[in-house]
């Protein structure tokens, strides 16, 4: 058919048929222009909305919207309808419909992909049993109903949807009259605790640890519950432990003392061997030099450090007396005058006998009146005790970290409210969570509680109380999963990993079908794994993501299921495929 009959044909039937003239609508390069171009500013905003702000972000307004799944459809008809308009085919035609067709199958396939399939992350342990559920990048909220105790599952991405007083989000409380409606959302949730007076509680002190260096302060409350102590972690580099009475003194493996002098030798007097610490005093007499063996010297201003012990090469040195002018009289030092012409200093050093216990520092105290009683402790050895009032400060010698006891309750209890705290800095993640309360038609204005991401959150109304979950969807899945072993290989003669290598086993539900698969970097694990599942696409794959060097018996693996692989894989071919026809293989045009 010649360029001239076919314009013929389509004008007589877009004239005749009322069927025609929407195909030839639906097909038109102005209506492809409009969706291509929407869709590319779509793209584009998602790129800036994806680097400004996160993923979630533009997945939720643009990748995964209605609107854009609905926009992709109507290419889709398009471009189908595009292919109609060229009926009836000829053979000059096979390309360009294989192409549109090709097109078509690959937005089919990631609509598929996007409704149906998910990707998650799954932590697996060698010594804890099987595993149902993954972890998807999904937020929910579970509601408590409390007339029938069942838990219900409502999507709610706090993040995405951010919810205010002017806008805020109403969720209806199945079974009931009762309204949850969330009107505040902060990325960055701080817990507070404060100590406050209580008839049945025990006694309580709350301390606030402080490091001018670093410009942080960490208030800690701490209550003694019966005879049990309590105990509390400090960043992971020391332990707070809180109990009714201090242990006996234990002595520390060595000590020495050392008179130091700005103008002349150090006298080292020690108990044991020498500890190979070097301290050096001004010539001024207004700093001290700590060097220990195979480390850095550091230097500090000594009238910040007197009888402040630091910690220096696995030991506590504390200044504990200091003479401008030194001189003996009697057999006991003095100091001539007020100014430093021979300034001394008697310096202590104690350095902890290693032990099977803990090695990390502690800080053990125990209720005093009106305060504490202390003890510095490092593997299981006393380095330095005392006491401190409600007001009073010491030094635990943990770099400049001080300790200041803000106040003590002979009976006591401590209270938690969560905050929203200042916003963090671009990269950074917080606690997420929202603002919520409980409404019902007795009563609007109850009291608003903060939901955390992770935790369980109890709101109430003054009459009733509904339990409210906030946090990823742990989707379960067909099978259960189960590390085996988990090994990581290291470069010969270094520490470095050279691979990862994860041995899952794998049990099918109903069929009991048992598999064992091996997730190595760059070779993901898959279940069922058979040629079919492969090749459709309905396949689990496990990947390595992360691992935790103190725990060799524990392996984190992404978790990636794709339905519709196998539709946009063969898209992508047919596209290939139909382009090459067009360009390479062309038949002459009988017009020609």
């Amino acid at each position: 058919m010649t360029a001239l009959e076919r314009k013929r044909l389509v004008e007589t039937r877009k004239k005749n048929s009322t069927f025609w003239r929407v195909v030839h609508w639906l097909g038109s390069l102005q209506l492809a222009l409009i969706l291509l171009a929407t869709i590319a500013i779509a793209c584009a905003a998602a790129t800036i909305a994806e680097s400004e702000f996160s993923t979630k972000i533009a997945q939720a307004y643009i990748y995964k919207a209605p609107w854009f799944l609905v926009w992709l459809a109507v290419l889709c008809i398009n471009l189908f309808a595009v292919t109609l308009t060229r009926w009836p085919w000829e053979k000059k035609h096979a390309g360009f419909i294989i192409t549109h067709y090709g097109i078509i199958t690959l937005l089919f396939g990631a609509m598929v992909g996007i409704q149906t399939g998910f990707e998650g992350n799954v932590t697996l342990h060698k010594d804890k049993g099987p595993v149902r559920k993954v972890t998807v990048n999904r937020s929910i909220i579970q509601v408590e109903s409390p007339n029938d105790s069942a838990l219900y599952v409502m999507p709610f991405d706090a993040a995405t949807a951010r919810p205010s007083e002017k806008r805020p989000r109403v969720f209806e409380v199945p079974q009931t009259n009762l309204q949850i409606i969330a009107d505040g959302f902060s990325d960055n949730l701080i817990k507070e605790e404060k100590l406050v007076p209580s008839e049945s509680g025990g006694p309580g002190v709350m301390l606030r640890f402080t490091s001018p260096r670093m410009g942080q302060n960490l208030e800690m409350p701490m209550v003694l519950e019966g005879q049990a102590p309590q105990e509390r972690d400090f960043f992971g580099l020391a332990r707070v432990v809180f109990q009714s009475e201090l242990p006996p003194p234990k002595s520390s493996g060595d000590s020495e003392t050392q008179m130091v002098f700005g103008k002349f030798a150090s006298v080292v007097q020690g108990e044991a061997k020498a500890s190979g610490i070097r301290v050096m005093l001004g010539a001024d007499g207004k700093k001290i030099t700590i060097a220990p063996p195979d480390m850095a010297a550091m230097t500090y201003l000594r009238e910040e450090v007197m009888k402040s012990p630091i910690q220096a090469g696995g030991a506590l040195v504390t200044v504990e007396e200091y003479w401008p002018d030194f001189e003996m009289v009697g057999g006991r030092p003095v100091t001539k005058s007020d100014q430093p012409n021979n300034p001394a200093a008697l310096v202590r050093i104690q350095s902890a006998q290693a032990s099977e216990g803990d090695s990390k520092p502690a800080l053990v105290a125990s209720p005093s009146e009106g305060g504490i009683r202390y003890q510095l402790q490092r593997s299981g050895a006393t380095l330095a005790a005392g006491s401190a009032k409600v007001g009073e400060s010491f030094s635990t010698g943990w770099a400049d970290w001080q300790v200041e006891v803000l106040g003590y309750y002979p009976d006591a209890a401590v209270r938690s409210t969560m905050q929203s705290g200042p916003p963090l800095p671009k990269g950074e993640t917080g606690v997420p969570g929202f603002r919520a309360r409980l409404v019902s038609p007795e009563k609007k204005d109850s009291e608003t509680r903060w939901v955390v991401s992770g935790d369980i959150t109890s709101l109430t109304d003054g009459r009733n109380v509904v339990r409210i979950g906030y946090g990823l969807e742990l989707r379960p899945l067909p099978f259960a999963m189960r590390l085996l072993n988990f090994e990581v290989p290291r470069y010969e003669g270094t520490e470095t990993p050279s691979n990862f290598i994860a041995t899952v086993e794998f049990k099918e539900d109903g069929t009991g079908l048992t598999k064992t698969g091996t997730a190595r970097m760059n070779h993901p694990a898959s279940f069922p794994g058979t040629v079919l599942a492969n090749f459709t696409g309905i396949n689990y794959k496990f990947s390595q993501a992360e691992w935790n060097p103190r725990d060799l018996g524990e392996t984190t693996l992404q978790v990636l299921y794709d339905p519709g692989w196998l539709l946009k894989w063969s898209g992508s071919l047919a596209i290939c495929i139909g382009i090459a026809i067009m360009f390479y293989f062309k038949p002459k045009s009988k017009d020609a």
